[in-house]
């Protein structure tokens, strides 16, 4: 049996080609639809799981008398009130190796072991170069702050309740 090869004609190329190019506008369009009110506006910047990612690190100012300490390590959790019990849920269950504060824009209920700070006009959040999300309001992420008390990493992330395991990734690296 033998088997003959016809070089690809420009026809079939510019089939290839646009298949792969619909195929990949669709991905776009799939991504751009997935951001939500909460993302960072600069995506490239939400959750990049670099430390240091400039302009870090940069001195971590104090959020309470006891968060961050020199000598431990820190996660500064930042939040809406509606989201509050989960995040608590998450930080009382997730084993976090840190000192923890969670900074809301109202006070709210204890939560735990964790510092409960009331900050509504966001001044923490922006000393610890969390931006604006895209739609308004106050940040909802994280800040990752090392032993010697300098921030190394820090997000816009509405889904951290859900994904802890990346703040102890992010522990774990420092």
């Amino acid at each position: 049996m033998t088997i003959t090869r016809h070089p690809p004609t420009g026809r079939g190329l510019v089939a290839v080609w646009l298949v792969l190019a619909v195929g990949l506008g669709a991905l776009l369009l799939v991504a751009g639809v997935a951001e939500g009110p909460l993302d960072d506006a600069d995506q490239a910047r939400q959750r990049p799981g670099v430390l240091d990612l400039a302009p870090l690190p940069t001195s971590a100012v104090p959020v309470t008398d006891s968060v961050p300490r020199s000598g431990r390590p820190a996660v500064v959790f930042f939040t809406s009130s509606e989201r509050l019990d989960g995040l608590c849920a998450a930080v009382r269950a997730g084993e976090l190796d840190a000192d923890v504060a969670i900074v809301t824009p109202a006070a709210g209920p204890t939560c735990g072991t964790a510092a409960m700070v009331a900050d509504p006009a966001g001044r923490l959040a922006a000393t610890y170069q969390l931006r604006q999300p895209d739609g308004g309001g106050p940040p909802v992420g994280y800040a990752v702050v090392d032993a010697q008390r300098r921030v190394r990493y820090a997000t816009l992330d509405p889904t951290t309740a859900e994904h802890l395991f990346e703040v102890r990734t992010m522990l774990a690296a420092l």
